[in-house]
């Protein structure tokens, strides 16, 4: 079997594996991964569009008329087929060991560009450079091609009301959000 990328989403979490639990041990991984602050390129991953899990011959109707439609899409701005990089713009930290720690985070500011290390009360200006360290945990990006859209332009963020949605309900908005992720 093969699986395929189509498009690849606004933003990334990478979820770092820093602790180890086997049969015998436990232990924390302080390994140091390198990992690009900017222009992180996913583009590679993304299946070409001659690769098809079906040929037209066996493919269904419906199976036709959704991969006419996602040909169609294909031709958004922002349809998650560019080869936009991502930029880093968030690090948690954990700092401490496996029995106990402290979680910090780093964040580049949209408003000045610079890092900043958020550690509990205190706030300390650093330089990108010490942003990659071998206590990262979990990193944050985003596809350039997307920096400077609001939340309202990539996701529904409209209120509902009510305990949670019918499988029904999520089908009908799941049609109506055809080229934008859905928050339920």
């Amino acid at each position: 079997k093969r699986m395929s990328l189509w498009r690849l989403p606004p933003f990334v979490i990478i979820h770092l594996k820093r602790f180890q639990f086997t049969q015998h041990m436990k232990r924390k991984l302080r390994d140091l991964v390198v990992f690009p602050v900017d222009g992180l390129d996913l583009s590679r991953i993304i299946a070409t569009e001659s690769v098809s899990g079906a040929s037209d011959e066996t493919m269904s109707e419906e199976g036709k008329a959704a991969k006419t439609e996602i040909s169609q899409r294909m031709s958004s701005d922002f349809d998650g087929r560019s080869d936009a990089p991502y930029d880093l713009y968030g690090v948690v930290y954990h700092q401490g060991a496996l029995s106990g720690g402290h979680y910090v985070a780093s964040l580049k500011s949209e408003l000045d560009g610079q890092w900043r290390l958020f550690n509990d009360a205190q706030i300390f200006e650093i330089s990108s450079r010490d942003v990659v360290d071998s206590s990262a945990y979990i990193l944050f990006y985003m596809r350039r091609d997307v920096k400077d859209l609001r939340l309202e332009d990539l996701w529904d963020t409209r209120i509902r009301e009510g305990e949670g949605l019918t499988e029904e309900e999520v089908e009908k908005l799941m049609k109506q959000q055809k080229d934008r992720c859905v928050i339920i």
